[in-house]
């Protein structure tokens, strides 16, 4: 983090990265997700030469936060409670090459969909898609979430349902996208989001991706509604990648390449003692699962 907020005892509540894309509108926007209190508050420049460290008001604007230190007060400058959201982001995992899995069906159709990578520009040259990955909006695993939070009916795709994943739709092209391999596992990780609400610019969260800081997601090509990214899809990966990253200090990487790079799972490894290896465990039991339980109901449909 470059832009980090602290409250009046130095407690890190938020911060990013800044790539010159997020504004003080932004960030206050981000901040109202993961923090909360019962009092007014406004973010200030930090000042510790002063016993109340308050510097500068910064209101929210289409300015840009300096990289720096900040802190929250209350709106008449004075030391307010302030605690954190206790929603984290959805558990995700990258694709793992070893794991078995059905993909021909939305494959296929994002191929012939999208002539290159979204978000970063790089075209597909003679149907050579050894640099490209299929990656899914909201993940497959959590397709109970997805029913619930009722994106089946959002769906408009008119594919057959054994195309589009079963009932649930979760494999519909309105919920996949094509991006460079590289890319794919760190939009898994929520490394990067595409802020629908601003003109689909991509805004990275973290060091190291210049390259695509700032990029706009490729959808001109796509005149057909039916078959174009879901906003609330866009939107609610956004928002995983801020509780992600800018929640707190923001929550520490998991090794995924160290437990399933090879497609096995060793039961015997000391990850799984704790309460975040087992909901990874249990994560991608499920994520392996998926394709299996889907083909099922899906043939008992048919």
């Amino acid at each position: 983090m470059d832009v980090i907020l602290r409250d009046f005892d130095g407690n890190t509540l938020s911060g990013f990265w800044q790539y010159g894309l997020i504004s003080w509108e932004l960030f206050y926007s981000c901040l109202r997700t993961v923090i909360f209190s019962n009092e007014d508050w406004a973010v200030y420049c930090y000042d510790e030469s002063v016993p109340e460290r308050q510097g500068a008001l910064c209101p929210p604007s289409t300015d840009l936060p300096e990289p720096g230190t900040y802190i929250l007060l209350g709106r008449d400058g004075s030391p307010l409670s302030v605690g954190l959201t206790a929603l984290s982001a959805r558990l995700r995992h990258p694709t793992i090459s070893g794991t078995p899995a059905r993909t021909d069906h939305y494959r296929n159709r994002v191929r012939q969909r999208d002539p290159g990578c979204l978000i970063s520009g790089l075209p597909v040259i003679r149907d050579d898609y050894s640099r490209f990955k299929t990656a899914h909006i909201y993940p497959r695993a959590h397709d109970a979430t997805w029913i619930e939070r009722g994106y089946p009916s959002r769906i408009t795709d008119t594919a057959s349902l054994q195309t589009v994943g079963g009932p649930a739709k979760i494999d519909s092209v309105q919920n996949v996208i094509l991006l460079r391999t590289d890319l794919h596992d760190a939009w898994d990780n929520y490394k990067f989001g595409v802020n629908p609400d601003a003109g689909y610019i991509v805004i990275p969260f973290v060091p190291g991706y210049d390259d695509i800081a700032g990029k706009v997601l490729s959808l001109d090509h796509i005149t057909d509604p039916n078959l174009r990214p879901l906003d609330d899809l866009l939107r609610d990966h956004f928002l995983q990648g801020v509780l992600k990253n800018m929640k707190g200090a923001g929550e520490p990487s998991w090794d995924y390449e160290d437990a399933f790079g090879d497609g096995m799972m060793d039961l015997s490894r000391t990850d799984w003692g704790g309460k975040s290896g087992q909901d990874h465990l249990e994560f991608e039991l499920a994520h392996r699962l998926h394709d299996i339980r889907i083909s099922q109901e899906s043939a008992a449909v048919f």
